[in-house]
């Protein structure tokens, strides 16, 4: 992967990939300038919203304004102009995301982008995700299978609600969407925006436990000759 991308982590990266392809790329695994029509096209399949209904022309509006983006930053890059690589998607966020520690430090036209993925998820219009809400946006808008997404779904849930304390509406999404694009480890809910991310994580172990002392990993200490000092250190 280009060295442009230094600033960002692996995990970043992975989860970037993922948010790439939910983008409708083309047969090439590049965003052009069909991929707004395919992904309004699945989209309004998905949500059941009407095309000039208000959400439905928001959401075209800002991912217009968001593929425009995208193409002018990739023809920055190499000169290519109206395709969109992976390269070039992840040297973009490379340029956006260090230093940034919230969603307001984003550009507007990003911060809208969680606000309008809650309400493909919350299709119900209920404004609370459900984590069968999580598993029909898992299953049909990212392609897991089935018992992959109910599984993936109910521990996604108990994440992202912190064990059900808390109610997974559009603030604490928003939340969790700056968390997968900010967060550089494993560790945080907003890894389960699209679901993909089941890495294992162990928790810290900051101290070693101390060996026994019949263990062979105990090192003999050898006390200095009586009489003599030890020699000091260099």
């Amino acid at each position: 992967m280009s060295s442009k991308h230094l600033q960002l982590s692996p995990f970043q990266k992975e989860k970037l990939e993922y948010y790439f392809r939910f983008l409708a790329p083309d047969e090439n695994e590049n965003l052009d300038k069909n991929s707004i029509n395919r992904l309004m096209d699945k989209i309004l399949d998905f949500t059941g919203w009407d095309e000039e209904s208000p959400v439905a022309r928001e959401f075209q509006e800002v991912h217009e304004a968001f593929f425009e983006q995208l193409f002018e930053k990739a023809q920055e890059d190499d000169g290519t102009a109206g395709k969109v690589t992976l390269d070039n998607w992840l040297s973009m966020w490379s340029g956006l995301l260090p230093g940034v520690m919230a969603m307001h430090n984003l550009p507007v036209w990003l911060r809208l982008m969680p606000q309008l993925l809650f309400k493909i998820v919350d299709r119900r219009r209920q404004k609370f995700l459900t984590a069968n809400d999580l598993e029909i946006f898992y299953k049909e808008m990212v392609h897991l299978d089935p018992d992959q997404a109910h599984e993936v779904a109910l521990k996604a849930y108990d994440h992202m609600t912190d064990g059900g304390k808390y109610t997974l509406n559009e603030d604490s999404y928003e939340q969790l969407f700056a968390n997968f694009l900010i967060g550089r480890t494993p560790y945080g809910p907003g890894r389960y925006i699209f679901g993909c991310f089941e890495h294992v994580v162990r928790p810290f172990q900051l101290i070693a436990p101390a060996p026994e002392e019949d263990s062979d990993l105990v090192m003999e200490v050898r006390k200095p000759i009586s009489g003599r000092r030890p020699s000091r250190p260099l």
